[in-house]
């Protein structure tokens, strides 16, 4: 045997616990087929093998996001992108900005804006706010953390909301003291705006998604589990696919909302995991929504909160009739994901995946976020084989969110902090645990994440003893929850996540090794080359 790619005198972490560690890996048709020494490859070598020298930086597998919405991260790069803004008035000037740039666009769309600006403060968010500088478009943009909208006057108008406009189901008009709309909308409230933004044609949605590709390689991603809201673009990245262009594997979802689960959209799916069934887009998710978030007290939480004991948050389907969604999911042969944030929709997942337990534990249903589980649900996982999947950056997400800090605490109570985003607890239950961002609600470099799980405290090192510091972990295992754990997490751990014979040849280079540097400096160490299939996608220079 002869390689067509060989790569030597690296520092090679295989994540592969059977060989964890060794200096050079042999490629043939996109698929690893040697991994040992520099003279185990180099035996394997002929004139016509493509050599590549690390000089002993780090190689190791390609990082795999469990849990993002990649065509609202596009669109993300493509609308008024405010997560990084530091103030209200820095979130204004960006729309003014970009209305001028953009005078065509019939609508402004906004991107991930934040709570605790603090020239905010003793405000709240008004649709005037926006009006002052556009009131001829309509303007709307989303929330970064709390499953919510803000709109000016004439999207609310387009809208048809007004002071006599009911709150819908699962959703609140939010008024002022007069009862006039505010412009800020909850949960499903958003939807009435929703459904009034042009989706944009097949060309500007694959540019927009070529530019978040690129995004996704430059951080070192080889493959993005996608947890819905982009359905339109399935067919653009078969394109893609078809004409080799594509540099990135995807595994694709469908939302099922409720009231109930079959007909159109389950055949609709049957179709799609038909026509999607490859090494490269997967189609295989069945994505449900249990509740909210705690930030905007929508998180069920049966017990009350503790800053509003009065509320429960929103359960977003009947009980019976999402265990019996959850059983039709399973017996056509898809993996169900939920979004289930408060310790009520954690336990409802759990109690539903345990109902038909012989089909979970072959299909690893998952639950998405577990911010605050009770404790006797934590082992429940491992023993239904329910994967934990987790946004580690958003454990106390300074960094990522403004006003934050504070807030989660003051929602569930201080007695409830040892079981906040339990990842700890997660892995000592023997939980199946996998790694995502949810991008672009946070930022999509893996390293921010783990640095965030292994410290639990923001880049200024706040809290200084760490934000419940009982539940870290180390960087070994942040490393496994964004490469094995994370195929493990999507059915692809047979042909990903580790740097083993027989295993597609997606691997990244680094430019420092995450295991011997401090851990608060993690977020540093950049990208030098992404692989995909053995072939370079990626590189910031010559490894």
């Amino acid at each position: 045997m002869r390689v067509e790619q060989a790569y030597l005198n690296g520092r090679v972490y295989t994540i592969d616990a059977a060989q964890p560690w060794a200096q050079a890996v042999g490629v043939v048709g996109g698929r690893v087929v040697a991994v040992g020494t520099n003279d185990d490859l180099r035996a394997l070598l002929d004139h016509a093998s493509q050599v590549l020298d690390l000089n002993g930086r780090f190689l190791m597998p390609g990082f795999i996001d469990a849990h993002l919405h990649f065509l609202s991260g596009a669109n993300y790069l493509n609308d008024v992108g405010v997560r990084d803004a530091r103030s209200m008035a820095e979130v204004l000037r960006r729309l003014r900005d970009y209305a001028e740039a953009n005078p065509e666009k019939p609508w402004i769309v906004g991107q991930e804006f934040s709570y605790g600006y603090p020239d905010l403060e003793g405000r709240d968010f008004h649709r005037t706010m926006f009006d002052d500088i556009v009131s001829d478009r309509p303007v709307y943009f989303r929330s970064g953390m709390a499953h919510a909208g803000w709109a000016n006057s004439k999207a609310l108008a387009l809208a048809g909301i007004t002071r006599d406009t009911p709150d819908p189901e699962n959703g609140i008009i939010v008024r002022d003291e007069h009862g006039e709309p505010t412009g800020w909308l909850m949960e499903h409230a958003t939807q009435a705006i929703e459904r009034h933004i042009p989706k944009p044609g097949r060309d500007e949605i694959r540019v927009a998604l070529e530019g978040a590709i690129r995004e996704a390689n430059g951080y070192g991603i080889t493959r993005v589990q996608s947890a819905g809201f982009d359905n339109e673009m399935f067919s653009l990245l078969a394109e893609m696919r078809d004409a080799d262009d594509l540099t990135l594997r995807f595994t694709l979802s469908t939302i099922c909302d409720p009231p109930s689960f079959e007909g159109g959209l389950l055949g609709q799916m049957i179709e799609d995991r038909q026509r999607y069934h490859d090494g490269f887009l997967d189609f295989r998710v069945a994505k449900f929504f249990l509740d909210g978030v705690l930030e905007s007290h929508t998180g069920y939480m049966p017990d009350g909160y503790a800053d509003k004991p009065e509320e429960r948050g929103i359960l977003l389907w009947n009980r019976e009739a999402y265990v019996d969604a959850v059983k039709k999911a399973q017996e056509n042969g898809f993996q169900v994901w939920t979004h289930a944030i408060g310790t009520g929709a954690i336990a409802l997942a759990l109690d539903a995946y345990q109902a038909d337990r012989e089909r979970s534990l072959t299909l690893r249903p998952r639950v998405e976020h577990n911010e605050i589980p009770a404790a006797s649900d934590i082992a429940r996982f491992s023993e239904i084989g329910a994967i934990a999947s987790f946004q580690p950056a958003m454990i106390y997400p300074k960094d990522q969110w403004l006003g934050m800090p504070g807030v989660w605490e003051k929602r569930v109570g201080s007695n409830s902090l040892p079981r906040a985003f339990p990842i700890r607890s997660m892995l000592d239950a023997g939980a199946a645990t996998a790694f995502g961002t949810d991008w672009p609600i946070v930022d999509l470099n893996p390293l921010i994440g783990i640095r965030n799980a292994v410290l639990r405290q923001s880049l200024d090192h706040d809290p200084e003893a760490g934000w419940v510091p009982a539940q870290r972990i180390s960087v070994e295992e942040g490393l496994h929850a964004y490469t094995l754990g994370a195929a493990h997490a999507g059915h692809r751990d047979l042909d990903e996540g580790s740097i083993t014979v027989g295993k597609l040849a997606d691997m990244i280079v680094l430019s420092a090794n995450p295991l011997e540097v401090n851990a608060d400096r993690l977020h540093e160490i950049h990208v030098v080359a992404t692989i995909v299939g053995g072939k370079m996608v990626y590189s910031r220079e010559h490894p």
